[in-house]
């Protein structure tokens, strides 16, 4: 088993026992992020698009999570449970366009933001409290 994976599992397991543990509800685990990978909330989104129309928007979220929710428009929905196969699908993207990546809270958004900077990805950003924050703030969702 390689380094990366084997981090990666741990990873899950710690999250899937915070949601075992507190519920869907609970705040995901601490994340170590490295310095190069920033957040937007979803009021700078919009702005940001018309700075950067080359930018991936990725949901990593469950597909039940998205059928039931609804998503960001044109967002790219790569569901961070997973693991290799998405990653394995990310890996073939342009590592130079811009990401903005998110989930329902932040958590897996942080953690795949981990992931896809090992994998050399240099412009990614988490939405700032997750497509809960998204929806909360009114913005457009698809279904």
């Amino acid at each position: 088993m390689t380094k990366p994976f084997a981090a990666f599992l741990l990873c899950l397991s710690v999250f899937v026992g915070c949601l075992q543990t507190h519920g869907a509800d609970a705040l995901p685990p601490a994340v170590a992020l490295p310095a190069a990978v920033k957040e937007i909330s979803p009021g700078q989104v919009e702005a940001y698009l018309v700075e950067h129309q080359d930018t991936l928007i990725i949901d990593v979220r469950m597909e039940e999570e998205r059928r039931t929710r609804g998503h960001i428009l044109n967002s790219r929905h790569h569901d961070y449970f997973h693991g290799p196969k998405a990653l394995d699908a990310l890996a073939q993207l342009d590592k130079t366009r811009p990401c903005i990546l998110y989930c329902a809270m932040g958590g897996r958004a942080q953690l795949m933001a981990v992931e896809l900077h090992k994998l050399g990805f240099q412009n990614l950003l988490l939405l700032k409290g997750g497509f809960n924050a998204w929806v909360a703030e009114g913005q457009a969702v698809a279904k």
